[in-house]
C-alpha cells in the first residue's frame, strides 16, 4: 500500500514538473496594446520610441513581451471614433492614449479594458475619473497642464518680445486642451497689455485662411497649441510662420525642431516614458483605478537660433540664459 501511495505521489509530482514550462509559457504570452493618437505616424514616433525605452527600463521587451498595435487618425477628428471602436473590438490587454480626445472615445467604448494616458489635459472634467488621486474607473496616466502654461506662455512671449500686444491664439475648438488654454491665456492677457483674438482651426484646410486673417488683424505674435490637426500639419506651420516672420511660441518642442522659434511645455516624451510603469503596473495585476494620475515634472523652455535668425528676431539674452535647449 505504501509502494502504490508512493508511485502515485513520484507521478503527481512528475506531472507538475512536465506542466510548468506550460505555466511559465502562459504567464509570458505577448502583451497586446492599442495605440490611439489624433496626429499621425510620423509625429508621434518620438512618443512611441520614449514609452519603449520606459518598456525596456522595466524589462519589457517588445515582440517578446508585448506588441503595440496602434492607430492614427492623421488630424481628423471624425476618425477618432472609428478607430476607438476598431482597438477595442480587438480586445487588447490594454489601451495606451495620447491626450483627452483619444481617451474620451476609447472610454466610451469600455469600461473594463485598462487605458493609460500620456497627455491628458483634466481627466476628471473628461470624465474618465473621479478625482486625480484615484481615478476609480479603468483609466489612469499623467497630465499635461495646458491650462496653466498657456498662460506661462504668453508672459514668456512678451518677455522675449515686449513689443508685442496683438496675438492671436491658433486651437481646436472641439479639444478641452485648446478651449481650456484660450480660457486662460485671456484672463493673463489684460496684465500684460496684449490683445488676444482666438482663431478656430477645424480641419487642415483652415490653416491658410487662419494666416491670412492673422495677417489681416496685423497680428504680431501666434500662440499655438497642440492638438491631432496641429501635431499632424505641424511641418506646415512652421513653414507658414517662418515665411511670415512673426514670432510664435508653441506647446511642443516638436515645431521647434520642425522649425518653429521657441515653446515652453512639459516634456511630452517624458511623460510617455513614464506611461509605462502605469501599464508595467497594470499588466502585473494592479488595477487602473487605484494608481493615481500623475503631473508632468520636466519643463523646457526651447529656442530656434537658425530660424530667429532667418525671421530677422534677436532673443533677449534673459531668454537664452534659461533656455533648456538652444537649436543652432
Amino acid at each position: 500500500m505504501k509502494r502504490r501511495q508512493l508511485l502515485l505521489a513520484l507521478g503527481s509530482a512528475g506531472l507538475a514538473v512536465l506542466a510548468l514550462p506550460a505555466l511559465a509559457q502562459q504567464e509570458k504570452r505577448v502583451r497586446r496594446i492599442g495605440f490611439l493618437a489624433g496626429g499621425n505616424l510620423q509625429n508621434t514616433a518620438a512618443w512611441l520610441a520614449a514609452f519603449r525605452q520606459g518598456m525596456a527600463e522595466l524589462r519589457w521587451v517588445e515582440k517578446r513581451d508585448y506588441v503595440i498595435d496602434a492607430r492614427y487618425a492623421n488630424g481628423v477628428a471624425q476618425a477618432r471614433t472609428g478607430l476607438a471602436a476598431e482597438l477595442v473590438a480587438t480586445q487588447p490587454d490594454l489601451l495606451l492614449a495620447t491626450g483627452d480626445e483619444a481617451v474620451g472615445e476609447l472610454s466610451q467604448r469600455t469600461k473594463t479594458i485598462p487605458i493609460v494616458f500620456a497627455l491628458a489635459t483634466d481627466p476628471v472634467v473628461i470624465g474618465v475619473a473621479a478625482s486625480l488621486r484615484r481615478p476609480g474607473g479603468n483609466a489612469t496616466g499623467l497630465t499635461n497642464l495646458a491650462p496653466d502654461l498657456g498662460a506661462k506662455r504668453l508672459q514668456l512671449l512678451k518677455e522675449a518680445f515686449p513689443h508685442v500686444a496683438n496675438v492671436v491664439v491658433l486651437f481646436e475648438p472641439t479639444t478641452l486642451s485648446g478651449r481650456s488654454e484660450v480660457k486662460a491665456i485671456e484672463k493673463v492677457a489684460e496684465g500684460l497689455k496684449i490683445r488676444v483674438t482666438p482663431i478656430e482651426l477645424r480641419q487642415a484646410a483652415d490653416i491658410e485662411p487662419a494666416f491670412k486673417r492673422s495677417a489681416a488683424l496685423g497680428t504680431q505674435a501666434y500662440l499655438v497649441p497642440s492638438s491631432g490637426i496641429f501635431n499632424s500639419q505641424r511641418q506646415e506651420i512652421a513653414d507658414r510662420l517662418l515665411r511670415s516672420k512673426v514670432p510664435a511660441i508653441f506647446r511642443s518642442d516638436a515645431f521647434v525642431e520642425a522649425g518653429g522659434l521657441m515653446s515652453y511645455a512639459p516634456s511630452l516624451t517624458d511623460n510617455f516614458r513614464r506611461a509605462a510603469a502605469y501599464v508595467d503596473k497594470i499588466l502585473k495585476g494592479a488595477k487602473p483605478g487605484d494608481l493615481p494620475i500623475e503631473q508632468p515634472i520636466k519643463f523646457e523652455l526651447v529656442v530656434n537660433l537658425k530660424t530667429a535668425k532667418a525671421m530677422g528676431i534677436k532673443f533677449p539674452q534673459s531668454i537664452l540664459v534659461r533656455a533648456d535647449r538652444v537649436i543652432e
